[in-house]
């Protein structure tokens, strides 16, 4: 039976509003999860490209390929999965998929053939991971903030990326010291003994407390709707907790909609194929691994005061402003990473790509404040499966024409292109008006 967790039960009484607001404490716990996550699932192939293929006897577009397709799997399952987000609750699929994750990571760490490699990684490391964090954790913060939900969405992605900063150096120090398969039994540890029972702490919504979002003073918002306070501060709060939730239809037919989904495509498009072969492209350039990796994890370092930035100033200014002024940012990366070998520049181009992905929470923040919390995670999961064929295919053309031409200059070239035209998108994206039934009300 299916329930709106952002309703409060009968039995529920509303609390002061005194001490720490507990989405914040919400927000700490994902933030933990989301950091080991970001390091096993997200950017651990990165690290595990080249050393599985060698393992394995795999070139390079076939296990670009499996990685591809673990990411695509995760958008292909998005517009399901966002619903039973949405019908029964984010912590009940958090749990499916990090059991899943963690079972997943151990047999991919004793992966004898391509076989079991493509079993272990599709069928239960991606399938879990993106069960839990792509879809789930996400919309959970969705439903804790509202005021600040850019902030939080900020704080959770930087985390993400600070955890890969942290340990990315040491997945690389374990796979030269040791092997890939070591790395991959560490990732196993942390969504069983680490992630899986940090999830008991979370909580659905802040109604299931009795509480509101932000932590929001009841009594204040009770006198916003009569007007008992200034009209600035009448506008504040019933700008935050007056919204109407659009239908999943409803947002569908703006044009706000597409356009935020046709930026999304393209910034995905521009992105992927980088982040998979990133550590291969400096390689290319003839960087040994050891500084390949350090300009990897100082790109991935990047990230993390960007999106605090990013995140302070996302609730405040114009989120098509952001957006496009970090494609504008990441297209200039791409430029440099393309016309020059030369460490320092290669170094500039990690820091301005890194910096760009600041972005990513201001993406994913705009479809709760264009739209809402009610519908969130379906949404999102829509938006997902309109760009699963970027995720398959760009990382394994990618692949396949260095294994035919030996050369990256073409992938990062067509990342550029996507980038701009990105940028272009979001810059004409605009906040959709009202429903019509509630402006015809």
């Amino acid at each position: 039976m299916s329930s709106d967790p952002s309703q409060p039960t009968s039995e529920q009484a509303a609390p002061k509003t005194t001490g720490i607001f507990y989405g914040w404490w919400m927000l700490g716990l994902i933030s933990v999860m989301a950091a080991m996550n970001n390091a096993f699932f997200d950017k651990g192939p990165t690290l595990f490209l080249i050393p599985v293929g060698a393992a394995l006897g795999l070139n390079r577009a076939t296990v670009s390929l499996i990685f591809s397709l673990g990411r695509s799997e995760g958008a292909l399952n998005g517009p399901v999965v966002g619903y039973l987000v949405d019908r029964f609750g984010a912590r009940r699929i958090m749990v499916i998929g990090t059991v899943l994750a963690g079972m997943g990571f151990a047999l991919f760490s004793a992966a004898p053939n391509l076989w079991v490699f493509a079993l272990a990684y599709l069928g239960f490391v991606a399938l879990g991971a993106t069960m839990a964090f792509q879809d789930s954790a996400t919309s959970m913060v969705n439903m804790w903030f509202s005021r600040y939900r850019v902030r939080a969405m900020s704080i959770r992605e930087a985390s993400g990326n600070l955890g890969s900063t942290v340990l990315i150096p040491l997945m690389t120090l374990v796979i030269a010291i040791y092997d890939w398969r070591v790395a991959a039994l560490m990732g196993a540890g942390a969504y069983l003994l680490l992630i899986l029972p940090l999830i008991s702490f979370l909580k659905e919504s802040p109604e299931s407390m009795g509480l509101l979002p932000d932590g929001a003073d009841r009594d204040l918002v009770r006198r916003s709707e009569t007007s008992q306070t200034s009209p600035a501060e009448v506008q504040r709060i019933r700008s935050f907790y007056d919204r109407v939730d659009f239908t999943v239809k409803e947002a569908m037919r703006t044009s706000s909609f597409w356009y935020l989904l046709t930026g999304t495509v393209l910034r995905q498009v521009s992105r992927v194929a980088i982040d998979l072969h990133y550590v291969a492209i400096l390689q290319w350039k003839d960087l040994d691994v050891g500084v390949a990796s350090l300009i990897f994890t100082l790109r991935l370092g990047m990230n993390v005061p960007s999106k605090l930035v990013v995140g302070y100033f996302g609730d405040r200014v114009s989120k098509p402003a952001i957006l496009t002024g970090g494609m504008v940012l990441y297209t200039m990366g791409m430029g440099l990473l393309l016309g020059s070998d030369l460490v320092w520049v290669l170094v500039i181009s990690a820091v301005i790509s890194g910096m760009a992905e600041g972005i990513t929470p201001v993406n994913w923040g705009a479809i709760g404040d264009y739209f809402g919390r009610r519908h969130y995670a379906t949404l999102r999961g829509i938006i997902n499966l309109s760009y699963s064929w970027a995720l398959l295919s760009v990382p394994w053309a990618a692949g396949w024409w260095f294994d035919n031409h030996e050369s990256y200059t073409v992938p990062i070239l067509v990342s550029g292109i996507a980038g701009a035209i990105s940028a272009v998108i979001y810059a004409i994206m605009r906040q959709p008006q009202s429903p019509s039934r509630v402006t015809a009300g």
